[in-house]
């Protein structure tokens, strides 16, 4: 009998302890809207994102890094911060503010869960927007899984929970996995939502948040299910993401 691969959701990152993250793959999910902007941003060209914790940390990296092209960019409670030099929506990084620069990024939810799951061997970003090139990556990396949603304001997100259900869902098909109970909600979740994509994300709070703010279009370009073939990884000494892989995959997504 094969050995049963872990496969673990956390619902939230604080519910993950960076121990439990060594020797594995992890998989950081913020679907509204860090890690769909990550991948928007490397694929308008981009060098690499600085994640960082507080909006002062933020300002003050970037100001030591003016010398080079720096976009500084990020969010509380949905707008950029004074300042900033964008926002948290993925369509704001074209190539004409991206190419050759260096994100540095603070958010409210997602760059704290890249930071925690930074324990991790190996560290992916996920959106819908590179399901599938994700997908392809968990395939070939037998090591233990672990899926961190980033979740809003330390309550879990509908989104992530259920992209993070697609991928328990393509695991599954691929080979003999261990699940915790997370990663079963998880798993029905995608189950009951994953036919009604954009709806789901229209309801849930992160959604209903982001319309409130006239952001809708930043909803339907974050259910788009696999515009790109790149994936975000994150890199150490300095703490930093950059393109791991790309290029073209067959789609995994299944509903």
């Amino acid at each position: 009998m094969a050995t049963e691969r872990p496969v673990r959701v956390h619902l939230l990152p604080d519910l993950v302890r960076e121990e439990d993250l060594a020797g594995s793959i992890s998989v950081v999910i913020d679907v509204l809207r860090a890690t769909t902007t990550a991948v928007y941003a490397l694929a308008a060209g981009c060098t690499d994102i600085r994640p960082c914790l507080e909006v002062e940390e933020a300002r003050e990296l970037a100001n030591q890094m003016r010398a080079g092209r720096v976009v500084l960019a990020g969010e509380r409670h949905g707008l950029p911060p004074a300042g900033f030099d964008a926002g948290n929506s993925p369509r704001e990084f074209t190539p004409s503010l991206c190419r050759n620069s260096t994100v540095v990024l603070t958010t409210t939810n997602g760059t704290r869960a890249i930071h925690r799951a930074a324990a991790a061997s190996r560290v992916l970003l996920a959106g819908f927007v590179n399901f599938s090139a994700v997908c392809e990556q968990l395939k070939h990396d037998q090591r233990p899984v672990h899926l961190i949603c980033a979740g809003t304001d330390g309550e879990a997100a509908l989104e992530d929970t259920l992209l993070a259900g697609a991928f328990v869902d393509f695991l599954c098909d691929t080979c003999e996995v261990s699940l915790n109970d997370s990663a079963r909600l998880a798993w029905d979740c995608y189950e009951h939502h994953g036919r009604v994509l954009l709806g789901a994300l229209e309801i849930s709070r992160g959604g209903c948040h982001l319309k409130k703010l006239g952001l809708e279009e930043d909803i339907r370009i974050a259910a788009q299910i696999d515009r790109f073939h790149l994936i975000p990884e994150l890199n150490r000494d300095p703490l930093r993401i950059e393109i791991g892989a790309v290029g073209i995959v067959n789609s995994h997504w299944t509903k």
